[in-house]
């Protein structure tokens, strides 16, 4: 329990919160300390200044040239000040000589000479600290009186150390309370950071209840609207991300075995009945042949899965290149003409002649086979399908449509139409039955590419596909201008 408390964020915090004010009261006590002294020492320097005002009542230069105290010895009051005035003193000639010394003074000692005629010629006065023989320390004021072109060196002094004791006196006080101080502070830092870490704490308790096969759970917003409510929204996009891919691995894996076990089961199916049943070479033959076309849908449906793993999990790299879309067009209608023809569909465009984007071809080339076959297979007999580009010059964007008057898409339908392995009930008993994979994989090469898929259809009017790519900022302007002058080609397949 205590390792799990010494490591627990909110121990952490007020950790953190009594380290800082410990430092910070560290260095309030200093500077108030500095403080202090600061006014002490002003204080005294008033006084000290004081007593050289009274000083310079009391002393002066007589005819002669001589310093001389000049008072009423039997005024008890001026007799008293006097003698106040010369208990810390001493007075200097210009050479720096001492005339006149208290003992206490004599117990500092005096200045030499060259600092008493610097002093002199400087004419301002200095505040120093000189400590005596028992430990004391006097502050000094250090001055000139000059008189009838007469300089003499005054020093008055003051004893410092009742007032250095004021100031240990409080250090010493204030660094004693100082841990309590700080103790008080933690406890408070405690209480404080379990109150800031409830919520977290709530928040954990309901994220704990998130497993992967409770994904539908969120987590409530406390409405605060601060970065712990972000952090809420942020996990629950998280989860909805999850749940998503979740599904849909579940969902692939539905439908992946649901797709393989059927090819399968006819295979083995065929191959048991013909090992238990025939009797000759071509018996066996046809059997091993209707396997085989099996088998190959199933290799078409690995094969299919593995590309579209790959470009969702990113291992397909797209070799992006400036490309024209419109003689990319006209080769995938000439490849398809064969299979237009033997449904006699007629494949028809309206093309300018420059459509120029950013694109990986053999996607792109992909995306079309796609869309054009798809319409092939689901028009109607002498029905069309057209392929159209045109431009957007505002949003700079180029519109690929590919339309046929096939037997259209119910609108239950269209909402799942990019779905793995959807495939959309045929009309017609006839018709042909697809994987299911190829517009999914079509959805993934438009969001490669920036761009954006839409269908409309109605049913028995047929379908269109409209695709959008951004264009090459470049070739914008020419491709617009060039945009009136398309061409129209039409295949017609012969009845």
């Amino acid at each position: 329990m205590q390792r799990s408390i010494f490591k627990g964020l909110r121990f952490r915090l007020a950790l953190s919160y009594a380290v800082f004010f410990a430092i910070l009261l560290t260095g309030f006590g200093f500077v108030l300390r500095g403080m202090l002294r600061g006014v002490i020492e002003t204080t005294v320097q008033g006084l000290l200044d004081e007593e050289w005002a009274a000083t310079k009542g009391f002393l002066r230069i007589n005819a002669v040239g001589k310093l001389e105290w000049t008072y009423d010895p039997s005024d008890p009051e001026e007799a008293a000040i006097v003698e106040r005035l010369k208990l810390i003193y001493m007075i200097a000639d210009e050479k720096g000589e001492v005339l006149e010394s208290s003992e206490m003074y004599r117990e500092m000692g005096f200045q030499s000479p060259a600092l008493i005629t610097t002093i002199l010629s400087e004419d301002k006065p200095r505040y120093t600290f000189h400590p005596n023989l028992r430990g004391q320390v006097f502050m000094v004021r250090e001055g000139t009186l000059s008189e009838r072109n007469h300089k003499y060196f005054v020093a008055l002094g003051r004893n410092f150390t009742p007032s250095l004791y004021v100031i240990d006196q409080f250090s010493v006080d204030y660094f004693i309370a100082l841990p309590f101080i700080i103790l008080t502070a933690a406890g408070l830092g405690w209480l404080l950071a379990r109150r800031a870490m409830q919520p977290v704490t709530e928040v954990a308790a309901q994220v704990a209840k998130v497993s992967g096969s409770n994904l539908s759970l969120r987590v409530p917003l406390r409405g605060s609207r601060d970065e712990l409510d972000h952090m809420i929204a942020n996990f629950n996009g998280m989860v909805e991300r999850l749940d998503q891919s979740f599904q849909q691995i579940r969902q692939f894996s539905t439908d992946v075995s649901h797709e393989l076990r059927t090819p399968i089961t006819v295979v083995r199916g065929q191959l048991e009945v013909a090992l238990m049943t025939a009797t000759t070479e071509e018996e066996l033959r046809v059997a091993i042949e209707a396997a085989l076309v099996d088998i190959d849908r199933l290799s078409q449906i690995v094969r299919a899965l593995l590309n579209l793993a790959k470009a969702e999990s990113g291992q397909l790299t797209l070799q992006m290149q400036d490309l024209d879309l419109v003689p990319l067009i006209r080769e995938v209608l000439n490849e398809l003409e064969i299979p237009a023809l033997d449904r006699q569909v007629r494949l028809s465009n309206q093309l300018p002649q420059r459509a120029v984007i950013s694109a990986d071809r053999i996607q792109i080339e992909r995306l079309l086979y796609n869309l054009i076959d798809n319409g092939i297979k689901y028009t109607r007999q002498a029905g069309f399908v057209e392929v159209n580009v045109s431009f957007d010059e505002s949003s700079s964007k180029i519109s690929l449509e590919i339309r046929d008057n096939g037997e259209g898409i119910a609108p239950e339908h269209l909402p799942h139409l990019f779905d793995r392995f959807y495939r959309v009930p045929a009309r017609e008993n006839g018709a042909e039955k697809g994987l299911g994979l190829g517009l999914s994989f079509v959805s993934w090469i438009v969001k490669a590419h920036g761009g954006d898929i839409q269908v409309s259809s109605k049913l028995g009017e047929g379908t269109a596909f409209r695709v959008t790519f951004p264009a090459k900022i470049g070739d914008i302007r020419n491709q617009t201008e060039n945009g009136n002058q398309r061409e129209t080609a039409g295949r017609y397949t012969n009845s």
